[in-house]
């Protein structure tokens, strides 16, 4: 009889299989899954040395995937002030902690903060408007500040910050990419989109591959303590080099690698390519990325691997960025942009230019995941992609909408599932955002945000992440509570509620659907024989409590390779 290396018994096993069955123990060795059954069956792997693991009736899951995260600017921005909501509630708030922090260093200093939200703001929240550099320059006049907002698409630089880049009320706009002005033309700070970021991130100090990896290391662990044991870390490459610090520039990919060499690596990592110049995007540009950029090896795909190459079609409905077909409900005559060839590039040339990108990733044998918020946007990467894959038909690539489930319109959802063409869907992003769209986007749109039971229904194959850049957001036990509940966590309402899905549909998600997403439903994504040891125990049974307190759920351990990197108290 084979000796298994750990036998985990007496546990509430979700294995995930096709059927969603439920066992009561698993038996692994050399880090994979040998058997998965009933206590007495796997007594028979037990053995001298066998480490006998006593589940005590908890939920054991297959290992949590985030599918789509920004890991290594995640833990760049853990070293910044956290401007998130659970911590600022006021500018008076945010004055004191940037005032204590320029207190701590030498003028000249830059200061970094995340996850800023203008309307969790008391005072810009009553008078209607965004918070404003004119709000940090009393308590920062020697120290430039620069604060991510919390979409990840927009900034707030201080008067110092300006100075320092040479920003002026007289530089221009980029590629349509907006840097902010009063009514009088004065700057006030916010910067919208990448071209315009990194006039200010250009000037901020890079870090190196160490430096990466080391942050690495602290964010797998802080992700095994959440109970994630892979996820696919989606924007890396030359495209970031001058974002903020440079912490998911190309050196990221090869931090990524040195931490794969050294042993480090908790978890198991795909990588998204990012390719893009200055803050754009061209046919032109990718190629010559492709073409010259350096690619590590990748000898254990089961633990790191690069196929995937990220674009970005549209921006984000919250600042009427996202490339509609219908004017946006507050702001009439205005329906978004997609990112390629400039502002004065029409639709059409707009259209044609995506449809090249596509074309040139698919024949290289890459997997396309882009962004397409509005439904303008995924009608335009849906078709684009269908165009490529009838071009030179083959082997599925596995494209993916990223965010489709947004604003997408059904028809051209429906040619995605025809056609095979997957949704990465980020349910966390709805519960605080379901008012702001339907003031931008009508109360249609808005009350379906990420109505995910028609795509279910559909047949899509769905993967969930957190989308998360930094703050609160990472949290798969939140997300899976949003999908579930469909309660905004701004006014309790619950919209939509025909749309939610259930917890099994949930976890499937974050299993089954990013193990697919990736390739890799043979290796892991459920618990079953010949799959990797890699699981995700909790403190309750997250099937049978109130959906509402999902987010309560506490992770006791994880494993991941059958070996524990992350353990409280069972």
């Amino acid at each position: 009889m084979i000796i298994a290396d750990t036998v985990l018994l007496n546990g509430k096993v979700a294995t995930v299989d096709r059927n969603f069955s439920f066992k009561r123990a698993i038996a692994v060795k050399k880090g994979w899954i040998i058997d998965v059954g009933e206590n007495w069956e796997m007594q028979a792997y037990v053995g001298s040395d066998t480490n006998i693991i006593d589940l005590e009736g908890k939920v054991i899951l297959p290992g949590i995937h985030d599918a789509h995260v920004h890991l290594s600017d995640y833990i760049d921005n853990l070293h910044c002030l956290d401007c998130g909501r659970t911590r600022i509630q006021t500018l008076d708030e945010l004055r004191a902690i940037l005032s204590e922090r320029a207190r701590t260093l030498p003028p000249g200093t830059w200061i970094r903060g995340t996850c800023l939200e203008s309307d969790c703001l008391a005072e810009c929240r009553e008078e209607g408007r965004s918070v404003t550099c004119h709000d940090l320059d009393p308590v920062t006049p020697y120290h430039p500040v620069i604060i991510t907002f919390r979409d990840g698409h927009n900034f707030l630089a201080n008067s110092k910050a300006m100075e320092i880049c040479g920003i002026t009320r007289d530089t221009p706009d980029l590629a349509g990419e907006k840097i902010g002005r009063d009514e009088k033309g004065e700057l006030n700070g916010i910067f919208q989109e990448v071209s315009a970021l990194q006039l200010i991130f250009s000037k901020i100090p890079r870090l190196t591959v160490d430096e990466i990896k080391n942050n690495l290391v602290e964010g797998q662990q802080l992700l095994n303590s959440w109970g994630y044991t892979s996820y696919t870390d989606c924007l890396l490459g030359p495209a970031n080099n001058n974002r903020e610090s440079g912490a998911s520039g190309e050196r990221a990919i090869f931090a990524y690698r040195k931490l794969q060499e050294e042993g480090l690596m908790t978890a198991r990592v795909s990588l998204g390519f990012y390719s893009g110049q200055d803050g754009k995007q061209s046919y032109d540009i990718l190629k010559r990325d492709l073409d010259n950029f350096p690619f590590p090896d990748f000898p254990d795909r089961n633990w790191l691997d690069l196929r995937l190459i990220k674009l970005f079609c549209d921006g984000l409905y919250m600042t009427h960025t996202a490339w509609m077909k219908e004017d946006y409900a507050d702001d009439p005559g205005r329906r978004g942009k997609s990112c390629f060839l400039g502002p004065e590039a029409s639709d059409e040339e707009q259209e044609q230019e995506l449809r090249k990108i596509i074309q040139l990733v698919h024949d290289r044998g890459y997997q396309v995941g882009i962004h397409a918020i509005g439904n303008r946007a995924v009608k335009a990467a849906v078709e684009a992609i269908i165009a490529a894959q009838q071009t030179n038909p083959g082997k599925s690539r596995r494209h993916y909408l990223i965010h489709g489930d947004v604003l997408g319109d059904r028809e051209d959802l429906w040619k995605a599932v025809k056609h095979g063409i997957g949704i990465s869907a980020q349910s966390a992003l709805a519960d605080y955002n379901y008012e702001i769209a339907i003031e931008r986007c009508g109360l249609q749109k808005g009350e379906a945000l990420m109505g995910l039971r028609h795509l279910v229904d559909m047949g899509f194959h769905i993967a969930n992440g957190s989308d998360a850049v930094g703050g609160e957001y990472g949290d798969w036990r939140h997300t899976v509570q949003a999908a579930v509940t469909r309660r905004s966590r701004v006014t309790g309402k619950v919209h939509r509620p025909d749309l939610a899905i259930t917890v099994e549909e949930a976890i499937r998600q974050f299993t089954m659907g990013g193990a697919y997403q990736e390739y890799m439903e043979d290796v892991r994504g459920s618990i079953e024989p010949g799959k990797v040891a890699d699981f995700t125990v909790l403190d309750r049974d997250i099937f049978t409590i109130d959906p509402e307190t999902i987010d309560q759920t506490k992770i006791v351990m994880t494993m991941v390779d059958g070996k524990v990197v992350y353990r409280t108290e069972l």
